[in-house]
């Protein structure tokens, strides 16, 4: 197809002067002067045979014919200024950044990273570790993975696991006799961690204990740190299995009874809802998705 086209030149000015109003601020975005500006739409009309601006005084307003030309041009230069994007960042390293808690990422997600590098090496991973829930109007981030609720109506949810809480203390604390029976947390420390609250009162509700008995404990930030606070002392914390899994198989720290219950939330995978998503954030929600499935410490929904 022969196609009878005006220089590119001429209508890039075009473009340029219909958008800003103005033949002067046209010339200084594109770095040439007013006179040649006005050269290249005078050019531009007598090959087309039509008036594309009225001029009044200083300022000047598209006619019927520059206003039919306008969006066809426009939509045109930012289809070609897409493809060119596209094109550019489909030959650079793709990036992919994922937050999510410190203690999943650390204990559980790090370590398998490597797998996920090998099968896909031009995906270049960033972790950030948080102690809150991913913001994506603030973060600059891809992929957040998250437990509790679908809350946001402007996020994809991608459901990964749920997964059962219990108590975790030293095995010198029984050892000692110091807890023997649910009734005995009442005369301990029992650690709450900041980013889930009700994980003391939803297992002490169903174990038939005051929920008040945490009231006076300490608050941490994330349960790596409550650990280390429970290894030789009288405190005791809500674990999970797949976090404290380690520490349980050397018997660092040990179930003082086998009683567990549900968490309150489930744990998901979010992004921004658009229409074209990175292609590597299902990538990863499928290789993450496999991975949850070989451990057996996490609890799936069918």
């Amino acid at each position: 197809m022969n196609r009878k086209l005006p220089s590119l030149k001429s209508l890039r000015v075009f473009e340029s002067v219909a958008r800003n109003k103005s033949f002067r601020k046209a010339a200084d975005e594109l770095c040439v002067t007013h006179s040649a500006v006005s050269h290249q739409i005078k050019q531009l009309e007598q090959e087309l045979d039509v008036f594309l601006f009225q001029r009044n005084g200083r300022s000047i307003n598209l006619t019927k014919q520059g206003e039919f030309l306008y969006p066809v041009i426009n939509d045109s230069f930012d289809n070609i200024a897409e493809a060119v994007a596209s094109l550019k960042s489909a030959s650079k390293t793709k990036t992919l950044t994922i937050q999510t808690y410190v203690t999943f990422g650390t204990v559980w997600l790090i370590p398998k990273l490597n797998d996920f590098q090998a099968k896909y090496p031009d995906i270049r991973v960033r972790i950030s570790i948080s102690f809150v829930d991913v913001d994506f109007d603030k973060d600059d981030v891809d992929v957040g993975i998250i437990m509790g609720d679908k809350a946001w109506s402007h996020l994809d949810y991608t459901y990964l696991f749920d997964m059962e809480i219990f108590p975790v203390c030293s095995p010198k604390l029984v050892a000692e006799g110091k807890l023997n029976k649910p009734e005995d947390l009442a005369k301990l420390d029992l650690i709450t961690v900041e980013l889930a609250p009700d994980d003391w009162p939803t297992w002490l509700e169903k174990a038939g204990v005051d929920p008040h008995v945490i009231d006076s404990g300490p608050v941490v930030d994330n349960y790596l740190q409550a650990l280390e606070m429970i290894y030789e002392g009288n405190s005791v914390v809500m674990a999970r299995e797949s976090f404290a899994k380690r520490d349980l198989e050397t018997g660092r720290i040990i179930r003082p009874f086998d009683f567990s219950v549900m968490e309150v939330g489930s744990w998901y995978s979010v992004h921004p809802k658009q229409q074209n998503p990175k292609p590597e954030i299902q990538l990863f929600n499928d290789w993450l998705a496999q991975k949850i499935r070989e451990d057996s410490s996490f609890m799936v929904k069918e």
